[in-house]
């Protein structure tokens, strides 16, 4: 390609795949054929993208992930995901060896001691309270990764509760309350009767956000916003209720006890009597702070 290399050729060149921009020149790195027709459709990364937004991967080692965007920039964005790193364990390794698979490793947030102790190699911690292992750099527990803007799409509006708890439990300065997604799995309404775990306050639900609630306090202190993580549905023994998702997902019964995040329930069948073995059914309560 001729042309003037002047400020709109090096803006070009910065939002193309492939091609590094380093001062005072270029660095040229070959392009995936994935991304030889992008290159025919050149996106505003500012259009893409914004700081602070939830995205999904959409190739490479973290396909399908969900990701919280940190940073934007002309070659893309940098993004927090949860580590999915391989345990070296005999039992994986005997497991990849019979069926030559690529096991996917779930997703865990990083901790120094046990990374230590897989990979026998010491994470570095730097002075900004990351850590960093031959080019990864760990953040709260959480990835550090780059990807390009063909890279990356904008999620939807809520994530998995198990993935959402995790981004919680980073606590990372840049997540709060105000812009973790509500869990796919949970349902809540207006009206319904909650608790607040961290007061242990009941109170009723007065609007639904994507991001958190807004209840109304028995106390008489008004409406507060709550983290969906910091809320649990008010239950009584003798209430019958249905199993909205996880592995009980359809279950029906009247409540038999409460002890503390399990329920317990005295399932109901098909032709409306009680089950003929008289069986109890324990499950973790689903609409709860995991």
């Amino acid at each position: 390609m001729e042309g003037v290399f002047d400020a709109g050729m090096i803006s070009l060149l910065k939002l193309t795949p492939g091609i590094i921009w380093k001062q005072p020149g270029i660095v040229h790195q070959i392009v995936d054929p994935l991304d030889w027709v992008r290159l025919l459709t050149m996106q505003d990364p500012m259009t893409v993208v914004n700081v602070g937004q939830w995205i999904q991967v959409r190739k490479g080692p973290y396909k399908g992930d969900l990701g919280f965007v940190t940073d934007v920039e002309a070659w893309g964005a940098r993004v927090l995901v949860i580590p999915r790193l391989k345990t070296a364990t005999p039992q994986a390794a005997t497991l990849l060896k019979r069926k030559r698979t690529v096991i996917r490793p779930e997703p865990r947030l990083f901790e120094p001691d046990v990374f230590k102790s897989v990979y026998q190699r010491e994470p570095k911690l730097q002075d900004n309270g990351t850590y960093t292992s031959r080019g990864l750099v760990f953040d709260h527990g959480l990835l550090q990764r780059t990807f390009d803007l063909h890279s990356i799409s904008p999620a939807p509006v809520a994530i998995p509760a198990h993935i959402s708890w995790l981004f919680d439990r980073s606590s990372h300065p840049a997540l709060t309350f105000f812009n973790i997604p509500r869990p796919d799995e949970w349902t809540f309404e207006e009206g319904e009767r909650v608790v607040v775990n961290s007061s242990n306050k009941e109170a009723t639900i007065a609007a639904v956000k994507d991001t958190h609630l807004e209840v109304d306090l028995d106390t008489g202190e008004g409406i507060v916003i709550v983290s969906w993580h910091n809320v649990s549905k008010v239950f009584a023994i003798g209430d019958f209720v249905a199993v909205m998702s996880g592995p009980s997902q359809g279950t029906m019964g009247w409540v038999q006890g409460i002890e503390e995040k399990i329920t317990y329930l005295l399932e109901y069948n098909e032709k409306g009597n009680i089950s003929s073995d008289n069986t109890k059914v324990s499950f973790i309560l689903i609409l709860v702070d995991i």
